[in-house]
């Protein structure tokens, strides 16, 4: 008995210190991969430039008007069809004051009268000027009316492949859903079955198909149909239904590989209402959570291989301007952070607009924009969708500041 208690305090810490060692190298790398990957989002509690600003909260890091914004993007990467197109838009944007998070969410359809593109065909146009991520940044800072201080874009097909090195994930799926439009890569521009051809319309028969008269380009069905609105998305889809699959998520604990991590947060056509901008951001949140965790854990820290490849596939699939010294800023402030909001630019009813304006954003009829889905502001200017993100952000400070002045009292 006496050799089993001193053999258990022999060894214990020698383990204990074996342990201590690996993790002093690794716990380092780790938290800044995990920072990274997790988007700098739940973790961008960020502070000033300033030498004052430096003394006061204790970083270096770039703000104005006590506020750090950081642009986070993500993009399909690989041989995705539109792989460098950012169909995920967010700024996070830190009050240093408050402590508070607001995540602004960008619609990847909003019309750019300046570019005369959407938002998401912004960074691969700064990529021909080899400028993409700073060209991402001036762009979506006019659009909110705020500067950016930091960028980082990551692309789907590195996470499917860091969510695979880590042996996968757990998600708590909030409801049950299916989604009967998930694009099969590879199939984006598959004609399943159809023609395209190039004929001359009376006006008659124009009239009869509801399109204009004269020579255009129709597609063709085997049985000879002519699919006039296959060009609308919502509408194609019943056409090419050979480009989509079904996919389904239940209520629950999931595990999931990078493939079935990757439809998840990617899944613009869910049912019971996981087909909004607002819960696909949600569900993001909830991955990049569960990836930061993973990595955080014992079991990802004392890998030394595993730490090896995700740094390897970091290096991939990450463009960035946060420096290893800033994202341990973002470390060291990440314990302040109180509590976070979303902000979504969409059509839907919102209050406190000027004049008798219901939305921040509207859908134009598809003709005026080549039969293509946009979303456009009110005013080429973006001044409402400025004012509306300044009441919002002042609100926060206001409350803040009541709050503060009822527990001095």
């Amino acid at each position: 008995m006496k050799q089993i208690r001193f053999g258990i305090k022999k060894e214990n810490p020698l383990k204990l210190r074996r342990v201590r060692n690996i993790l002093k190298k690794l716990i380092p790398i780790s938290i800044i991969l995990g920072l990274l990957l997790a988007l700098a989002i739940f973790l961008t509690t960020l502070s000033g430039s300033s030498v004052v600003n430096f003394i006061i909260t204790g970083t270096s890091l770039n703000s104005d008007d006590g506020r750090v914004n950081v642009l986070l993007l993500g993009m399909a990467g690989g041989s995705y069809d539109g792989a460098t197109l950012t169909d995920t838009i967010l700024v996070a944007s830190y009050n240093l004051k408050t402590h508070k998070l607001h995540i602004i969410s960008i619609p990847r359809d909003l019309w750019l009268p300046s570019l005369r593109s959407k938002a998401n065909a912004v960074y691969q146009l700064g990529l021909t000027q080899k400028n993409g991520l700073n060209f991402a940044k001036t762009v979506m800072g006019n659009v909110l009316g705020l500067p950016i201080h930091y960028g980082l874009r990551v692309d789907f097909n590195g996470f499917m492949e860091i969510v695979d090195v880590l042996g996968g994930i757990g998600v708590e799926v909030e409801r049950t859903f299916d989604d009967y439009l998930y694009p099969i890569k590879g199939r984006e521009n598959d004609l399943c079955g159809y023609i395209e051809e190039e004929r001359e319309f009376s006006e008659e028969e124009a009239k009869q198909l509801n399109i204009e008269p004269g020579q255009r380009k129709v597609f063709i069905s085997p049985e000879g149909n002519i699919a006039t609105d296959s060009a609308e998305e919502n509408k194609g889809a019943k056409y090419f239904t050979c480009r989509y699959e079904q996919i389904h998520f239940a209520k629950g604990p999931n595990h999931m590989d990078g493939e079935i991590a990757l439809k998840y947060v990617r899944s613009r056509h869910g049912t019971y209402e996981e087909g909004s901008d607002f819960a696909r951001s949600a569900r993001q949140e909830k991955v990049i959570q569960a990836i930061r965790k993973k990595i955080l854990s014992l079991e990802t820290l004392t890998d030394p291989q595993k730490v090896k490849e995700l740094m390897k596939t970091l290096g991939r699939s990450i463009d960035t301007d946060i420096s290893i010294y800033s994202v341990a800023e973002f470390y060291k402030l990440s314990n302040d952070l109180e509590k976070t909001y979303s902000i979504v630019l969409d059509n839907s009813k919102k209050e406190g607009l000027p004049g008798s304006r219901k939305s921040l954003l509207i859908q134009p009829p598809l003709a005026d924009y080549g039969d293509s889905y946009v979303l456009i502001s009110q005013d080429d200017d973006f001044s409402i969708i400025h004012g509306y993100i300044k009441m919002i952000l002042e609100e926060d400070e206001k409350n803040y500041e009541s709050s503060s002045s009822a527990r001095t009292r």
